[in-house]
Parts: C-alpha cells; sequence; structure tokens
C-alpha cells in the first residue's frame, strides 16, 4: 500500500509542477548521508565550544 502511494505523490507532484522528472543518480542517498553525517558532527563539535570549518580535502 506505501509502494502505491508513493507513486501517486510522484505523479502528483509531476502534474501539478508541469516539470520534467529530473534522475537523482545513483548515489544520491550516499551524498544525502555524507551531508547529514557533516552537518550531525559540526553541530556536536560547535556544542563542546569548538569553531568548525568545513572543507572537502581533494582526492
Amino acid at each position: 500500500m506505501a509502494v502505491g502511494r508513493t507513486i501517486l505523490e510522484i505523479i502528483y507532484y509531476l502534474l501539478t509542477r508541469k516539470e520534467p522528472y529530473q534522475e537523482l543518480g545513483a548515489d544520491y542517498w550516499d551524498r544525502q548521508r555524507e551531508a547529514k553525517i557533516v552537518r550531525q558532527t559540526v553541530k556536536k563539535l560547535e556544542g563542546l565550544g569548538y569553531e568548525v570549518k568545513v572543507e572537502k580535502v581533494g582526492a
């Protein structure tokens, strides 16, 4: 039942916004999880009194 509702919500969103569907990519959830971990870690460190500057290091 939940899958059907989700599909209907997607269809409704696409029809009401009149925007084409955009594939988010295979690594979408990995990127979201990474961003969440960074936000949580920064918040914890700031709560402990640290000033945090986040920079992505080149591989």
